[in-house]
């Protein structure tokens, strides 16, 4: 009885071991694939670089909004899919007018670097640095997330004054959407990425819309929920019942957002110690 539980114990911190050396590569995994405009119904978007503040080089897609009258929606990806699975969305804003820059993360569609918590922070910090340098913050930017790029939007949207805050599947913390699949590891202790949303989503004063798909298998509805009661005011939502993740732009999701986008194009920024700036620059900054 001893000598099989002592065998047990072995083969469960050997099993934790593993996952504690190997979680970016099991949960992260780099994704060499590139993302062709042509191909992804985006050939009037061009491809722009940024630096980040390793020194790796990082591509991304923009095309800007028409005539400069709509605010520019910057789309941070998750660790799920390919960036170029939001084509459609992409698409969608484009076509609306809006300005769009899908960012480009380290390790995501062909850009070099290991993904992290901290490492994609930084990225989508200096991507929107970029649009800042365009002119484009405050009320001229809006933020949508997808998943653990929810973390990163909600992020940016707790420290920049921005117009508005979309978050697709957004979920409370890494260890709570992977209970259910690692039931017998001590996650908390283990990761090293834990993409908690909470304390940000308290400091959002951005307007909020959350969408998720009824019948999303990578991140349960019954998980976003959990989000709702921290937000003030309460956030829009829109659930597409029984609708995959591919499918929820096109079961009423498109036009909600849209809805909720165009009602947001004239609203001013939440006070900010800085005034935006004109001619570009850094105008992000501390509210009061």
């Amino acid at each position: 009885m001893l000598t099989s539980f002592l065998l047990l114990l072995l083969i469960w911190i050997a099993y934790a071991v593993w996952f504690r050396q190997g979680q970016e590569k099991l949960l992260l995994p780099p994704d060499p694939r590139p993302l062709v405009l042509a191909d992804a119904g985006m050939a009037d978007f061009r491809t722009v670089w940024v630096q980040n503040a390793d020194g790796l080089s990082l591509e991304g897609w923009h095309r800007p909004a028409d005539g400069f009258t709509k605010p520019t929606v910057l789309i941070l990806n998750g660790r799920r899919r390919h960036p170029g699975a939001h084509a459609p969305l992409a698409r969608l804003l484009a076509d609306a007018g809006f300005g769009v820059l899908l960012a480009g993360l380290r390790g995501q569609a062909g850009n070099p670097g290991q993904g992290g918590e901290a490492a994609w922070m930084a990225d989508a910090r200096t991507w929107a640095d970029h649009l800042v340098g365009q002119g484009i913050s405050g009320g001229r930017l809006i933020l949508y997330g997808e998943e653990t790029g929810a973390y990163l939007a909600a992020t940016l949207a707790a420290e920049r004054a921005v117009a508005r805050l979309i978050l697709e599947a957004p979920f409370p913390s890494l260890p709570d959407l992977l209970s259910s699949r690692f039931p017998l590891l001590p996650l908390r202790a283990l990761l090293r990425h834990r993409f908690e949303i909470k304390a940000a989503l308290a400091q959002v004063q951005a307007p909020v819309l959350i969408l998720h798909a009824g019948a999303d298998k990578g991140v349960p509805v019954a998980l976003g929920q959990r989000l709702h009661a921290l937000l003030s005011p309460p956030p829009r939502v829109f659930r597409a019942d029984g609708v995959r993740v591919e499918g929820l732009l096109g079961a009423g999701g498109g036009e909600v957002l849209l809805a909720f986008l165009e009602g947001g194009t004239g609203m001013a920024p939440p006070p900010t110690l800085d005034q935006e700036k004109p001619t570009g620059g850094r105008a992000l900054v501390v509210r009061g």
